[in-house]
């Protein structure tokens, strides 16, 4: 399996995600302030991994402080802050950083410094066990919703499947989310072929999933993002399935901008389009998608392609980083617990013991 992400050694390793397919960078640093940059930045990305960089970016951050007991409060708010204004919609940052808040607020007072911060270290590893194991956990429960609704093709042929951006290893530590459904998926005979659209302006379908796809060796055919409705049309698609970055209350669906228009042409269709995504990436205390902050990135990620111009240096330019998918145009939200379909409002606080 691609190493997307470990930590040792107290110093975090990750790959650098921005330079492939060019080359493959593997970047060490004992540094929060280099960690939240590779955040900001991209070099890291995807919700679940962005989750588990945040929690080890906060451990770097401990690990630098030098003060005594009486001053770490303050520094560590800082910190926090710091981390969780890296990216603002991906809530698997949010999620990890409370873990480690709660670790924080339950021990201060009675440990110290040195025990504090063992336990953080501990709680921040579990949040990376726990995204791997939830990779395969949304696999299993994703071929099995798979296999209910699209019974009927399954007895004929194989299935052709599209997903968008990068929701593999790269994105999340284990398998993957909506990619580890499909890679599982593929082990079990039911895929005939992945389309993956480019994913612009970054071209995480293009050169981050194709690559996974061609390092598994899977079937893949790459499209532009405009191309999915044609396909649809045509019947070359049989089933959509996604990643997200942060899921409302209600099921709306934040991802990769880009995401919203294959899932209304899929609904347009009657194609099944799902979410994949872990527990931790819902949101249950928002109730729709018109609460998620959407993130607007650099102009020059549109006007640029790895550096090269291909607009105009003064181009107006609107880059949003995601868009909202509503509910009503998905088939199910495949998550660690179970694959969730029907009254979303109802049966995602179930997943929160609500």
């Amino acid at each position: 399996m691609i190493d997307a992400i470990s930590f040792s050694n107290d110093t975090l390793h990750y790959l650098d995600q921005r330079y492939l397919l060019l080359r493959e960078e593997y970047v060490s640093t004992k540094s929060h302030q280099e960690a939240i940059e590779a955040i900001k930045t991209l070099a890291v990305r995807g919700a679940p991994l962005i989750g588990v960089a945040a929690a080890y970016t906060i451990i770097l951050g401990i690990n630098s402080f030098k003060g005594s007991k009486e001053e770490f409060p303050l520094f560590f708010k800082t910190l926090i802050a710091d981390v969780e204004a890296s990216r603002p919609t991906a809530v698997n940052l949010f999620f990890a950083s409370a873990r480690l808040k709660q670790v924080y607020d339950d021990n201060f007072a009675t440990d110290t410094i040195d025990v504090l911060f063992a336990k953080m270290n501990e709680a921040a590893k579990k949040i990376h066990l726990d995204e791997i194991a939830n990779c395969d956990l949304m696999s299993r429960h994703g071929v099995d919703q798979i296999k209910i609704d699209l019974a009927d093709i399954l007895k004929k042929r194989k299935l052709n499947v599209l997903t968008h951006c990068n929701t593999g290893t790269l994105a999340c530590c284990g398998t993957g989310s909506a990619l580890g459904v499909i890679r599982l998926a593929w082990q079990e005979g039911l895929i005939e072929r992945v389309i993956t659209s480019e994913s612009r302006p970054l071209l995480q379908g293009l050169r981050l999933t194709a690559w996974e796809l061609q390092h598994d060796g899977i079937p893949f055919v790459s499209i532009s993002d405009s191309s999915s409705a044609f396909l649809m049309q045509r019947g070359m698609i049989d089933f959509g399935i996604v990643g997200a970055d942060r899921i409302a209350a209600n099921g709306d669906t934040a991802n990769k901008i880009g995401t919203c228009a294959h899932a209304i042409s899929a609904y347009h269709h009657n194609l099944p389009f799902y979410i994949a995504a872990p527990v931790s990436t819902i949101d249950i205390t928002i109730p729709d998608g018109t609460h998620i902050p959407i993130e607007e990135r650099n102009a020059d990620e549109l006007r640029t392609i790895f550096g090269t111009q291909v607009a105009m240096p003064d181009t107006p330019v609107l880059n949003y980083a995601f868009d909202v998918t509503p509910g009503k145009f998905l088939r199910g939200i495949i998550t660690d617990k179970k694959a969730v379909v029907g009254n979303y409002v109802e049966e995602l606080k179930t997943l929160f013991g609500q």
